[in-house]
């Protein structure tokens, strides 16, 4: 596949490799320098709370409670204050 990159740098990612990588406006990517003038791109991963909390929904939904999904993100509460039921 090719792309041209415009006066202002910016290319156009081809179909193919948006819906291969689940690419939608908006989204960010990951450009790495490989060793022989290449690049490497991959979809960058979400760091944001709810961004990782919708990754741990689609893997492990649905929880009986809405503590249950809480802890499946960040474990389960330790403070002796906290009533664990």
């Amino acid at each position: 596949m090719t792309t041209t990159i415009s006066s202002k740098g910016q290319i156009t990612v081809p179909l193919a490799v948006r819906k291969a990588l689940g690419l939608r406006p908006g989204a960010k990517l990951e450009i790495r320098l490989g060793k022989e003038a290449e690049f490497i791109v991959s979809k960058a991963a979400d760091k944001s709370f709810f961004g990782q909390f919708k990754g741990v929904c689609r893997k492990q939904a649905p929880w009986k409670s809405g503590r249950e999904a809480v802890d499946a993100m960040r474990g389960p509460a330790v403070r002796g204050d906290v009533d664990p039921s």
